[in-house]
């Protein structure tokens, strides 16, 4: 019997660009390590192991440009195993130190197998992460979203221009790192606006998805609202975010992550650990900071000192009972669904990435049950759990029209990336995309005196885009790193512009740091802005470690 609904589980993966190749020690740079360590390493793990047990797997994930650029980078593989050394170290310690403490001896060794289990993954991997997920796409397990070069607020950049080139560099990329061009394109932070279906659909791209109101919004309503996607007037098809599945796993009240048994995200050794004995594992300033071992599950609405010690092994089978119930739920609400709209309905439920692994210390364990209890013919609930392409592919109602303007994140309209806090960033990002449109278009062939200082700025014009320094100082969680990344980025690119006037007084030392430093797509074309060609070499991205360099 066909079942009354699919559900389509995608993982948006994220983080700006945190290389800084000229420091041994960089704290911005632990973003990262922390995000493979506890996030996309773990997910391969979990595919790796779903792949040895002939489990079927079917889901969806989005990679970043900047992402992907830092998986493939070897100055970075090479920092993090020392980072894995000094954390090697540290849990043969807690190993040590925590004999006779049984319940905590025992979520130390869980740490130090943990360790041991992805610096392993890493190695084989030859520090690429890229290359991990590259093969579970190929053997069918994952389907791959692309993403704009620096993940900017499309609707927010000044010029359709602008738009069209972060978008093309992502698709180019994409296809150089996975051998095939995109047919999702995670749009960053969810941002449409309408008109930006047709620069879209110009690059190649097939379908995007959208917060609920995108499409709940969307003109002539769609009679599915979510259930179904539509199609533009210029072709693209559009998902919307089912909000009742999305809800049950992120959510703060409600969502399985809050449940008590599982690990406290905010106690950690770094700071509950005597100075002396953690000193050696904190950066270079000594400042305490999250160290990666905690040993206190959530408990409930208690403060921190009053936390219960955490059991892995129990947290691991909760992950077990909350994949089974999520799986339920999906197959009643596909059920209510199906009879109202007499047919079989899609749920598509993304999430960040990092909410698994990072953020939910459980979650990759829940994402690996779920698809072992499907693997179950006699227990498995009545659904499919399926990718976008999955569905486009089936066919079905697919109604025209056109979704409206939004964003997902707090209000849901671009609030939190144009906010009284970071408004004053926008008009930097203009003037200087207005800026290299006009440098590129007064020079539509490339020179050897300005070619190179072309690229950079442009290079310099995307990561100035990023929405993430909008994003950081609108939370002030770490607003003096982004103001000064922003205005880095400003200064260079007006720099650079002022060098195009005079090529051979240009400071070539500074220069040669600047590309070093912001080595983000190397082969990247300046002419791109003006809709010339993506890359002016073999390679448009960063070579893994490894990999030949090309002749020139």
């Amino acid at each position: 019997m066909t079942p009354p609904g699919s559900c389509c589980i995608v993982l948006h993966g994220h983080l700006p660009y945190v290389h800084h190749p000229d420091h041994e020690d960089f704290l911005e740079e632990d973003w990262y390590f922390e995000a493979v360590v506890e996030t996309y390493l773990p997910l391969l793990h979990v595919l790796d192991d779903l792949s040895a047990e002939d489990v079927p797997v079917r889901m969806a994930v989005g990679l970043t440009p900047t992402l992907l650029e830092m998986f493939r980078a070897p100055s970075l593989a090479a920092k993090f195993e020392a980072y894995m050394e000094r954390r090697g170290r540290l849990a043969a310690s807690e190993v040590r130190r925590l004999e006779g403490r049984p319940l905590l001896h025992r979520t130390a060794l869980h740490y130090a197998a943990r360790h041991g289990q992805l610096l392993e993954l890493h190695r084989a991997l030859g520090g690429d992460l890229a290359a991990g997920f590259r093969r579970h796409m190929e053997e069918g397990r994952l389907e791959i979203l692309a993403s704009a070069a620096t993940h900017p607020i499309l609707p927010l950049l000044a010029t359709d221009e602008g738009r069209s080139a972060q978008i093309r560099a992502g698709a180019a990329l994409y296809h150089e790192v996975f051998g095939r061009p995109p047919s999702g394109f995670w749009l960053p932070e969810c941002a449409f606006s309408p008109g930006l279906e047709r620069l879209l659909v110009e690059a190649g791209i097939d379908y995007v998805i959208l917060e609920s109101h995108g499409i709940l919004g969307a003109r002539p309503p769609s009679p599915f609202g979510v259930r179904r996607p539509v199609r533009t007037p210029a072709g693209l098809r559009v998902f919307g975010r089912d909000q009742e599945s999305s809800r049950q796993v992120w959510s703060a009240e409600v969502g399985y992550p809050g449940d008590p048994v599982y690990r406290e995200l905010y106690r950690d050794l770094g700071f509950d650990g005597h100075y002396d004995y953690v000193r050696e594992f904190l950066h270079a300033d000594g400042l305490r900071r999250n160290l990666g071992f905690k040993y206190h599950r959530i408990t409930g609405d208690v403060p921190l000192h009053e936390k219960e010690p955490y059991d892995p092994q129990a947290a691991r089978e909760r992950a077990g009972e909350h994949a089974l119930h999520f799986l339920r739920s999906r197959a009643e609400q596909a059920e209510r669904g199906a009879r109202s709209l007499h047919q079989p309905i899609i749920m598509l439920s993304p999430y960040d990435m990092e909410l698994f692994g990072h953020w939910w210390y459980e979650g990759p364990h829940f994402l690996a049950d779920l698809f072992r209890h499907m693997a179950d013919r006699e227990r498995r609930p009545r659904i499919k759990l399926v990718a976008p392409e999955d569905v486009l592919r089936a066919g079905g109602p697919c109604p025209e029209a056109v979704p409206a303007l939004g964003t997902w994140g707090r209000r849901g309209y671009f609030d939190v990336w144009l906010s009284e806090k970071n408004a004053w960033l926008l008009p930097h990002q203009h003037e200087a995309e207005m800026r290299m449109i006009e440098a590129a278009r007064r020079r539509p062939e490339r020179e050897e005196a300005t070619a190179p200082i072309l690229d950079q700025m442009l290079r310099e014009l995307f990561l100035l885009q990023s929405s993430d320094w909008a994003f950081i100082i609108d939370h002030e969680t770490a607003s003096h790193y982004a103001e000064k990344r922003a205005a880095d980025h400003l200064d260079r690119f007006l720099r650079l512009e002022a060098a195009l006037r005079r090529p051979d007084d240009l400071d070539r030392e500074w220069f040669e740091t600047v590309r070093r430093e912001d080595a983000l797509l190397p082969g990247l074309d300046y002419r791109l802005i003006i809709g010339g060609p993506v890359s002016h070499a073999e390679r448009l991205g960063t070579r893994p470690r490894g990999t030949p360099a090309p002749e020139v």
